[in-house]
């Protein structure tokens, strides 16, 4: 993969914005530094002496949502959009829609966002004449719910795609495009997507759930137990078997574009290199100085993405 920043000709797949530099990049919040010292304490000890009940409460933690996104301002596009509601699991769904094109454009948001937070791409895709819909994850934004994991979520997706009489592209962020890939190749792999667009996404669930036992000081005995109440939640398939990099060989999708920045921080530029590596139909834009959270603001990216959804190059 090329050091340059220079422009290479998306003939080749693989596009690279010059470099950037934003005066501030928010960062995902963590927990407290003296709650996480308690909780790792806890785990460390727990981890060796129970450590079946470490893991069902490390599972019960890894999935549930920190924070809530809220947004603290309004703005033209928010005002404009048609709220709605889906039901999915016993859950009540909060969804947002424009336009009233022929054909969807339906916007995934990542960990601990919301469906609005992708809103910047609403205007381009509207001035293209498509109809845009997102929606709040479970346990994210004004849906209902206090825990969700991948393949709950993914549940979530394939019933907006159902719930909207389908869509022709997708534009996901971060977790949402890992919840999106297992959706289309493992609960809906008949739903066929023209062009999918992979915003800072993780390439490997494997490197996920090592950097969390690790976060939380999980000694081997509860890291085995955690790791196999995780395997039989994902219907008993292999870690690897779930990793975007290989499951995305399964979903029914004509093109894909990795978008990631060299600069994230909380999903490493490698993942989209292995995504890209992998898959014949990927193409890859990287960019610098944008990061993690503020990737999808920014005009550069919004821009190129439009681009890709409305003319697939």
């Amino acid at each position: 993969m090329p050091d340059s920043m220079t422009p290479i000709s998306i003939d080749k797949k693989l596009e690279v914005l010059p470099h950037f530099q934003l005066e501030t990049l928010p960062g995902n919040p963590h927990p407290k530094p003296f709650g996480l010292v308690l909780l790792r304490m806890f785990f460390r000890l727990a981890g060796w002496v129970l450590p079946t009940l470490a893991a069902r409460l490390a599972l019960a933690i890894f999935a549930r949502p920190r924070i809530r996104a809220r947004h603290k301002y309004s703005d033209e596009i928010l005002e404009s959009a048609r709220v709605f509601e889906i039901p999915y699991d016993n859950l009540v769904l909060k969804a947002y829609e424009w336009g009233a094109g022929k054909e969807t454009v339906l916007l995934v948001h990542g960990w601990e966002s919301r469906g609005t937070a992708l809103r910047s791409f609403v205007p381009g895709l509207l001035e293209a004449g498509y109809r845009v819909v997102t929606f709040d994850g479970p346990a994210h934004g004004d849906s209902q719910g206090k825990r969700t994991d991948l393949v709950h979520f993914a549940g979530a997706v394939k019933t907006v795609i159902n719930k909207a009489g389908g869509v022709k592209h997708i534009i996901t962020h971060s977790f949402g495009g890992a919840t999106t890939v297992f959706a289309l190749s493992y609960l809906a792999p008949d739903i066929s997507i023209d062009k999918l667009v992979l915003i800072a996404v993780p390439a490997r669930t494997t490197q996920v759930v090592s950097d969390y036992l690790e976060l939380i000081a999980m000694p081997r005995p509860g890291r085995v137990r955690f790791r196999d109440m995780l395997q039989n939640h994902y219907n008993h398939l292999t870690f690897s078997a779930v990793d975007v990099e290989n499951s995305l060989a399964n979903a029914n999708v004509n093109k894909v574009l990795v978008v990631h920045d060299r600069s994230d921080t909380a999903v490493t530029f490698e993942s989209a290199g292995r995504i890209f590596e992998n898959h014949a139909n990927v193409s890859m834009l990287v960019t610098h100085g944008f990061g993690h959270f503020q990737l999808v603001k920014q005009k550069p990216v919004i821009e190129r993405v439009t681009a890709f959804i409305c003319n697939g190059q």
